[in-house]
């Protein structure tokens, strides 16, 4: 955690290594390194992340397991001036950031360097451009339904989600 009163005038530079970090949705971020950078701008605060790594999750078409290296570098400015913070940017001698609103008093830094990543992070991967969404090992096309290779598609559904599928709700006629 790093106490955001406590940060020299001269600012804080701080770096970290990580060989693994799980993301949403069942991707990941290996071999990771960054650079954090916080300067004091009167009550507000200049955050600069610099980091890289490799992103590995699977094509949003046809599900292959892809790697893509990752950069990330995110600079903005940390606030709690409302007024500031609902305006969204604010200029900083040449630099036009944005704004972020930092209500606590400390930040911890690992959890903003994973959101700098998650944030930069591919949103709809593919393994080529010209993916067809086809199964890499019996060639069917996924956009019309998973075939039984993937074994994580091939699992049956849990005890939950099979005791959801049994219930017979019965809601009463909308009375219109």
């Amino acid at each position: 955690m790093i106490d955001l009163h406590a940060i020299p005038a001269e600012g804080l530079r701080l770096e970290g290594k990580l060989d693994r970090l799980k993301l949403e949705g069942g991707s990941a971020l290996r071999e990771m390194d960054w650079k954090l950078f916080l300067l004091p701008s009167n009550s507000d605060l200049f955050v600069e992340v610099k980091g890289k790594g490799t992103w590995e999750g699977n094509c949003a078409s046809c599900n292959e397991a892809i790697d893509r290296p990752l950069a990330v570098e995110a600079q903005f400015l940390g606030s709690k001036d409302s007024e500031l913070v609902a305006r969204g940017s604010h200029a900083l001698g040449s630099q036009d950031l944005d704004v972020v609103f930092l209500p606590e008093d400390a930040l911890d830094e690992a959890d903003l360097v994973r959101e700098q990543f998650e944030l930069a992070s591919p949103m709809r991967p593919l393994c080529k451009a010209d993916c067809k969404g086809l199964c890499p090992t019996c060639g069917k096309n996924w956009n019309k339904g998973p075939c039984t290779c993937n074994p994580d598609l091939a699992k049956p559904p849990s005890a939950l989600a099979q005791a959801l599928a049994g219930l017979k709700l019965e809601f009463p006629a909308d009375p219109k």
